[in-house]
């Protein structure tokens, strides 16, 4: 099962790689990855490529501390959708709340958590993990990761919160002089978990730039887009597949390793709610064939099959005449007829 997570992710690793005198696309190439793969911020690519890259770039380049330098290269704005959201939350406990719950929109396989300090009632740690099976090593990714929490505290609160230490759970890799730049507070090395750690009073800072309808905006693209964790399973299955039907990752396989779960979890779950995974796929293309018919920009039945996930027209036609008894050029005239019938008759019906 492969865990993906977002290309922006990546952001700024070629050039960064080049700065070192890496040929980034021979270790790209290396890791399983290309240039043309983060390309796309949203494209998906395995977690575990990431966590291999890093760490050769780190070895080759001489560059012990590339995570830290990379995470200088990113901001809430690789997060995509959740940067919005983030940024418009009326607090910065409330923006920690949204990340916590909206993450898996980057990759299913974050944790995130503000978790109580033992014996330190007036301080939190803002934990992070990757949860995944036989994780390698991945110091890189885990300072890349810890920088760009650092950075996405600084930048929504408008640099009004300053940690108070870094937890990092493996030795220091990199000089002591990189941590201070990024991190801008204490390391503590060897630690039980990787985390920030800031006082509890920071959580109730409103944050500069709160607008409450932008929020509910991105909470509601966010939600339509990507689902929600707290909703029907059926409904995160779907929401899944519809984003990524034509991208060739939409496979039963695929779609449970973005939920980090195993296909078979996630059919017996689809199962409890009265859902099969192959009856989800057939619905979406069925809704979506009518929709991409139905654009007065008209698209070509074989851009339509691709689009639609199909590996050639002749399945997408199969399809349609099991749906609608009619070919999809059938229905694409019969819905342009209707169109232009209810397009007259409003017209007529003007006083």
């Amino acid at each position: 099962m492969t865990i993906l997570v977002r290309a922006a992710s990546l952001h700024g690793y070629e050039g960064l790689a080049r700065s070192i005198g890496v040929d980034a696309q021979r270790e790209l190439e290396r890791a399983g990855l290309s240039a043309q793969s983060l390309a796309d911020p949203d494209a998906l690519i395995p977690y575990v490529a990431q966590f291999h890259l890093l760490e050769h770039t780190a070895t080759v380049g001489n560059c012990p501390d590339f995570g830290l330098r990379l995470s200088e290269c990113q901001g809430p704005e690789i997060l995509g959708p959740l940067a919005v959201l983030l940024r418009h939350a009326a607090t910065l406990g409330d923006a920690l709340d949204l990340a916590s719950r909206h993450l898996f929109v980057h990759s299913p396989a974050i944790r995130f958590a503000a978790l109580p300090v033992a014996g330190r009632p007036s301080e939190v740690d803002l934990a992070f993990s990757f949860e995944l099976p036989h994780l390698p090593p991945c110091g890189q990714s885990r300072e890349l990761a810890l920088g760009v929490m650092a950075s996405v505290v600084r930048q929504i609160t408008q640099a009004r919160t300053r940690p108070m230490l870094a937890l990092i759970p493996h030795a220091r890799i990199g000089p002591s002089r990189s941590y201070a730049r990024v991190l801008d507070c204490e390391c503590r090395f060897e630690a039980p978990v990787l985390a920030l750690r800031i006082a509890v009073a920071q959580l109730s800072r409103p944050l500069p730039e709160h607008n409450p309808m932008l929020r509910q905006l991105a909470q509601s693209y966010v939600d339509q887009h990507f689902g929600s964790p707290d909703q029907v399973f059926a409904d995160r299955v779907r929401s899944m597949v519809r984003r990524f039907l034509g991208s060739g990752q939409s496979t039963q396989a695929s779609i449970a390793g973005m939920l980090s779960i195993h296909p078979r979890t996630m059919q017996r779950r689809l199962l409890d709610e009265g859902h099969r995974f192959e009856d989800i796929v057939d619905s979406i293309r069925r809704e979506m064939l009518v929709e991409l018919l139905s654009r007065q920009a008209a698209l070509s039945l074989s851009q339509i099959a691709l689009m639609l996930g199909y590996s050639e027209q002749a399945a997408l036609t199969r399809s349609c005449r099991r749906w609608f008894d009619c070919t999809p050029t059938e229905l694409r005239a019969s819905r342009q007829a209707a169109q232009l019938s209810g397009a007259v008759t409003t017209t007529s019906d003007r006083p």
